[in-house]
């Protein structure tokens, strides 16, 4: 199985914002009916009681395998959920995306 972890780094103004975004983005887009796709997790950025802050946002995906998830980089479903992105001035750096395998 395969995680991929979208991770965006938001401005603290931004967050209340962003969070919404996700929501709302979330439901107009048909990643649940892409061939191999398991779950999908929204997650919002909570201070660390002994680390402080923290801003990043994440989309956490999970697939069958690889070839289902660069299926689904190749497909409409993806380029329609990068068309209404918010506005750059949102974000406190560049989103990065970090691919795992879980361990069976």
């Amino acid at each position: 199985m395969i995680v991929v972890m979208t991770k965006f780094p938001v401005k603290p103004e931004h967050k209340e914002a962003y969070a919404e975004h996700l929501k709302a983005s979330v439901s107009r887009h048909s990643v649940e009916e892409q061939p191999g796709f398991e779950d999908m997790r929204l997650l919002a950025p909570h201070p660390s009681p002994h680390g402080g802050e923290n801003n990043m946002f994440i989309i956490e995906t999970t697939w069958l395998d690889m070839p289902s998830f660069l299926a689904y980089t190749q497909s409409d479903a993806f380029k329609k959920s990068h068309e209404n992105m918010p506005p750059h001035d949102w974000f406190a750096g560049r989103p990065s995306v970090e691919i795992y395998e879980t361990i069976d």
